[in-house]
């Protein structure tokens, strides 16, 4: 059985994984959405995308808090991570919408941020 903190550990190390594979595939954004068969996860490139499902349901929900929790979007439907990835800072602005009664998550991928000389 996992633990609480495994649950927080695998949805973290599982979030990273997604914002790595969207950055070296040159999407622009993630889209996270609840489908039947668990979290559809959608990397977005211009006006086409490409994904997979998250089967695991405690993994699922566990990748939603973090980014809810991160995002700070207890109370609005917009936030922004602060985030690093291949040795980098970057701002992830998370948009909360949304879709037929569900909340689902776009997760826009911008520049590094630069450091301040």
């Amino acid at each position: 059985m996992r633990t609480h903190d495994d649950q927080r550990d695998e949805a973290l190390q599982k979030l990273q994984q997604m914002l790595e594979e969207a950055l070296d595939a040159g999407a622009d954004s993630i889209e996270l959405e609840y489908v039947a068969e668990g979290l559809e996860v959608m990397y977005v490139f211009g006006s086409t995308g490409s994904g997979d499902v998250i089967g695991d349901r405690v993994l699922a929900s566990g990748i939603i808090r973090l980014i809810i929790d991160r995002a700070r979007l207890a109370r609005r439907s917009r936030g922004v991570m602060n985030w690093a990835l291949f040795g980098k800072q970057y701002n992830i602005t998370v948009e909360e919408y949304d879709s037929f009664g569900e909340s689902a998550f776009r997760l826009i991928l911008g520049k590094p941020r630069q450091k301040r000389t």
